[in-house]
């Protein structure tokens, strides 16, 4: 939202110009909503975009590490832009990234994202990719991060709220709907970081790249620094013919078919994310990440059990009643 409002009419307008009626055309956001105010709002509301913000929690935690370039803390600011869209009656939804201050407060960080009336809340753990080499979240403080979705589960399930939380959404719909028939590159299918062209980056300057968004502006002359191709000049034909891009889809298949053969969590995540895998372990040919670990087998893992809690149940029930 640095760039004015203007600039988006414009771009919006050119859009729907070259698309002609063809397809329809979904535009998101995903801000920190400091600059949210009422020319903004109208315009997220005429073009009916899918907006989301990024929050951490209260202040406390928040203002940790979401801080101005004069080092003041930020909440204060996104909390106006928050009452802003509230005021315009423009749901949005939250990610709010897990750092180690994050720790401890599962049950008060449930309670501020409930009283916002959140109604979709999405949590990303503290990655390792590009310049930020290091997380509060690695070694020994895996087994909180469990604490922390374990506590945010209970609180999610004994809420009248009907807050949805992204990682158990996803875990549920992946257990209910896993095909064991299914060979590993079917499952892989619904995995769009691993194939080419399912999720296509764009820069400023018009250049291209494919597979995960965040290995764009990564320094690497293996791999053309992920840089395929430019609009107006580079077809899909003359990327996909490239060594660069090539080698970079040769080896995120083969840690796709690495995860695939020893992981028992692959029907869920399709092989992770490759560049989880690149800034972790330095491969995409590789297999288990921080990230993975925490963001999608926990939260399977808590899912699951509170499953088979429930089957155990229904069935003592059912053989007490017989």
């Amino acid at each position: 939202m640095v760039l004015p409002v203007g600039y988006y009419e414009q771009a919006f307008a050119t859009i729907d110009d070259t698309v002609k009626g063809k397809f329809k055309v979904r535009h998101s956001f995903q801000t920190n909503g400091t600059l949210i105010d009422d020319r903004w709002c109208a315009f997220l509301k005429k073009e009916d975009v899918r907006i989301g913000l990024s929050i951490d929690g209260p202040a406390l935690i928040h203002d940790q590490h979401r801080r101005t370039r004069d080092g003041k803390g930020s909440h204060a600011r996104t909390m106006e832009g928050v009452r802003k869209l509230q005021e315009h009656n423009i749901p949005f939804h939250v990610i709010a990234v897990i750092t180690a201050d994050s720790l401890g407060h599962a049950p008060e960080m449930f309670r501020y994202f409930e009283d916002l009336g959140i109604e979709e809340l999405g949590f990303n753990v503290e990655e390792l990719e590009g310049n930020h080499t290091g997380s509060s979240l690695g070694g020994t403080v895996e087994g909180q991060v469990e604490n922390f979705w374990q506590e945010l589960y209970e609180n999610s399930r004994s809420s009248k709220s009907g807050m949805r939380i992204r990682e158990f959404e996803r875990a549920a719909r992946a257990i209910l709907m896993s095909r064991a028939t299914q060979s590993w590159q079917q499952t892989a299918q619904n995995n769009d970081q691993v194939l080419p062209f399912r999720i296509i980056s764009v820069d400023w300057s018009g250049r291209i790249s494919t597979f995960s968004p965040e290995l764009m502006g990564t320094c690497d002359l293996k791999f053309a620094d992920f840089i395929f191709g430019t609009v107006g000049r580079s077809d899909i034909v003359a990327i996909k013919s490239s060594k660069e891009f090539q080698r970079a889809a040769s080896e995120i298949w083969s840690g796709v078919g690495e995860c695939a053969e020893s992981c028992e969590y692959f029907s869920v995540c399709g092989g992770g994310a490759p560049s989880n895998k690149y800034f972790e372990n330095g491969s995409f040919a590789s297999t288990s990440t921080m990230y993975c670990r925490s963001t999608i087998q926990i939260p399977v893992r808590i899912v699951l059990k509170d499953f088979e809690r429930k089957l155990n149940l229904s069935t003592n029930d059912s053989m007490s009643v017989s």
